[in-house]
């Protein structure tokens, strides 16, 4: 068993003693490091009576973070290996409430002083630097295309909110398709301090309340409706909206106040028999590797399933109270476990990006375990050369213990550092990466039909990437339907309607409806753009993940629960239907996305082609007032991050023109056919004989299958041909005309 930590406390020269502890880190929060108010004084992450060091609990932390790693790192079998970080929550809580009570009981009273300088000298020094190493490394490895909200990611984690800001852009469709964040991990870590933040308070308000009843008994009254309403609160969520639900400080404070309940509870777990506790304590570790190998991607995840790891964590921990004979500390005791416990704060902060960077780089969203393999041995020597060379010696640091106010001069610095690097990173990028500037948005260049079959057949002897890219790469992912619709016009997930937001020339007499989902919405800049010139109203009805199809669509990626049906994308389907035929429009353009890929199903042409069929039919216009515009052609792997990769070879993201053409197309077309309404076959505005990702001085590719504003505009004459708007307009009576 590896030798306990030996604490930061002032030693009375008189009367030497090492004061042992358990709290380590946890990570993804930091465990409290254990710390005495005063000279010697002996706290430990554990409630008075227990004892000072755990080692079943620092065993419990090198489960949970190599659960967390090893899933992350694509270890076959482990599917569920997220529920390292609810092992972690119920930690945290344990150590945080036994060092209060501990504190409480030793000097009779709570110094919230010392309780946050102990915090900032034990999380911000390691965050610090991996928060910007990570930061330069993605800029380097990279480029600015990722570099660039990686930094927005930094200054959001640099403050800890972190998990708002995840969960913000995670119910957004299309932030969804992007890659991870390399800082995402730190959601955890920002769940943590805000319970740091309030919980505190509340021991201080419950401990400075005078009553008979022992403050252990008013701890758990406090605690008790906290963990219900919280749990609760994740399972109602988790139905609704599960990534507001994961990133949730709200439904994840049970899991805290659990192991803060158990933290109270010593003086009763301290008398279970022994065989007994040793049993709680296997059957606790039992629920947890069941809950890791059993779950998977597709759990609706906080919700109820969360409780089987989070009661396992609770039930070892419990169980360990008494030190039973024979419990899971035989196992959770071993040395190789201590040290993984001592190394988990570290270990956590630093895998996740490496992994991230290394995927990326290679031009893919994950590598398997046996590349993988690797990168963890990269992420263990970082782990053990920040953990020796920066939290020990900030946290031990002579110079900083006990001094509150020189630690809280130094927690300020190291979070302004973090932003100040983010900030600058990010302007600097944004400004420098192809020198072109973006004040006004997308370009309004739109060519002629002899310029843009010009440029496509020059295209594919283009080799790097034009200084003067439309849109920049480091900028691709901001300019999306530029210049963008009022955020209450753009239907969030749940929503099964929209405000009547008119687009164009909105004094115009005629009107153009555009139906759709996210494919719909992409050509926004476009339509907007023919509306204007062509004197015509632009009413967008388009909701994310939700094809204008006559079909039953699954809950995308943030809402619902996983695989059940996108029910409020049938009540949209139905608001669309009513809000046309009050519209009365003299035209009515569909544009979908047919090919979902691995996050949905994937319909066969002829469903889709049915689907469509019906959805045809039941629009409230003549046939020949429909256009279906096809899916632009798209290729696996294609986009702004295959050129980022490949800037000095950009045809290694090209591709023959049948690669990139989408199967469902042909589809599509026969379903208008056959209906009476018009087909636009968009593919040649992409290609010649080979798609490429640049036309000319464009980007075509907003992602693998989004077209960018600024090509849509430069493609907007051949649209708006497509359309015929002068042919469809129904002329108005003149002033005095008789009939």
């Amino acid at each position: 068993m590896a030798d306990p930590e030996v604490l930061d406390i002032p030693v009375d020269p008189k009367n030497r003693r090492e004061i042992l502890s358990s709290s380590h880190p946890t990570s993804p929060g930091e465990q409290v490091a254990a710390t005495a108010s005063g000279a010697g004084t002996d706290e430990s992450g554990t409630a008075p009576g227990d004892r000072r060091f755990r080692p079943d609990i620092e065993g419990l932390r090198a489960v949970a973070v190599l659960l967390v790693v090893l899933y992350h790192a694509h270890l076959p079998g482990l599917r569920g290996g997220f529920v390292g970080v609810d092992v972690f929550f119920v930690i945290s809580g344990f150590v945080i409430t036994g060092l209060l009570l501990r504190e409480r009981s030793s000097t009779e009273r709570t110094s919230l002083a010392h309780f946050y300088s102990r915090r900032i000298r034990r999380i911000l020094p390691a965050a610090t630097l991996v928060v910007v190493v990570t930061v330069v490394a993605t800029y380097v490895v990279l480029g600015s295309l990722v570099g660039n909200p990686t930094a927005v990611d930094a200054r959001w984690t640099s403050v800890f909110l972190a998990n708002f800001h995840l969960a913000s852009v995670g119910t957004d469709y299309l932030h969804a398709t992007q890659p991870p964040s390399p800082l995402q991990n730190f959601w955890s870590l920002a769940v943590e301090e805000q319970f740091y933040l309030v919980f505190p308070g509340l021991f201080l308000l419950v401990a400075s309340l005078r009553s008979s009843v022992p403050l252990r008994v008013r701890l758990a009254f406090a605690l008790l409706p906290i963990i219900v309403m919280s749990l609760l609160l994740s399972i109602v969520q988790t139905t609704g909206s599960p990534a507001a639900a994961f990133f949730s400080p709200f439904t994840r404070a049970w899991e805290l106040a659990l192991g803060a309940l158990v933290a109270v509870g010593t003086p009763a777990l301290l008398r279970l028999p022994s065989r007994l506790a040793a049993v709680v304590t296997w059957v606790g570790l039992g629920a947890i590797v069941l809950s890791a190998c059993w779950y998977s991607d597709a759990t609706p995840y906080p919700g109820i399933a969360v409780a089987l790891p989070v009661l396992g964590s609770a039930l070892v921990i419990a169980g360990g109270t008494s030190h039973p004979v024979g419990g899971a500390e035989l196992v959770l005791g071993w040395a190789p476990a201590q040290w993984t416990g001592r190394l988990s704060y570290s270990l956590y902060l630093w895998h996740w990006p490496i992994l991230i960077l290394a995927a990326e780089a290679a031009g893919q969203r994950g590598l398997p375990f046996t590349q993988n393999l690797v990168w963890l041995g990269l992420a263990v020597a970082a782990s053990i050369a920040s953990y020796y060379l920066v939290e020990q010696p900030v946290r031990h640091a002579r110079a900083l213990v006990g001094r509150h106010v020189r630690t809280a001069v130094l927690g300020i610095l190291l979070i302004v550092i973090s932003l100040v690097v983010a900030t600058v990173a990010l302007k600097t990028q944004s400004a420098t990466a192809t020198g072109v500037s973006r004040t006004h948005g997308a370009s309004l260049i739109s060519w002629s039909p002899e310029k843009l079959a010009a440029e496509l057949r020059a295209a594919p002897q283009i080799t790097q990437i034009p200084a003067n890219l439309l849109p920049p790469l480091a900028e691709t992912r901001a300019y999306w339907t530029w210049p963008g619709p009022p955020k209450e016009c753009s239907p969030t997930f749940g929503a099964t309607s929209e405000p009547a937001c008119v687009y164009g020339d909105v004094h115009a007499s005629h009107t153009l409806v555009l139906y759709g989902d996210s494919h719909a919405w992409m050509w926004f800049a476009a339509m907007n753009l023919i509306g204007l010139v062509a004197h015509w109203q632009v009413v967008v009805l388009g909701k994310g993940d939700c094809p204008a199809a006559d079909l039953a669509f699954v809950n995308p990626g943030g809402w619902g629960s996983p695989g059940g049906r996108f029910t409020a994308c049938d009540s949209f389907h139905q608001f669309a239907m009513t809000r046309i035929a009050q519209i009365h429009p003299d035209l009515v353009v569909v544009s979908q996305n047919p090919d979902f890929g691995p996050r949905f199903q994937r319909y066969s042409p002829t469903v889709w082609q049915e689907g469509l069929t019906r959805a045809i039919h039941a629009l409230p216009v003549r046939p020949d007032q429909i256009v279906v515009v096809g899916n632009i052609p798209h290729f696996p792997g294609a986009g702004p991050d295959c050129l980022n990769l490949h800037r000095n070879d950009v045809q290694a993201c090209s591709g023959t023109n049948s690669s990139y053409v989408v199967s469902h197309n042909e589809a599509e077309k026969r379903a208008a056919v056959a209906t009476g309404a018009s087909y636009v076959d968009t593919t040649p505005w992409f290609c010649s004989t080979i798609c490429t990702d640049i036309v000319g001085q464009f980007q075509p590719y907003w992602d693998g299958f989004h077209v960018t504003a600024d090509y849509s505009i430069a493609v907007s004459r051949m649209l708006a041909d497509s359309l015929a708007l002068g042919v469809r307009a129904v002329p108005t009576a003149s002033p005095g005309a008789g009939g």
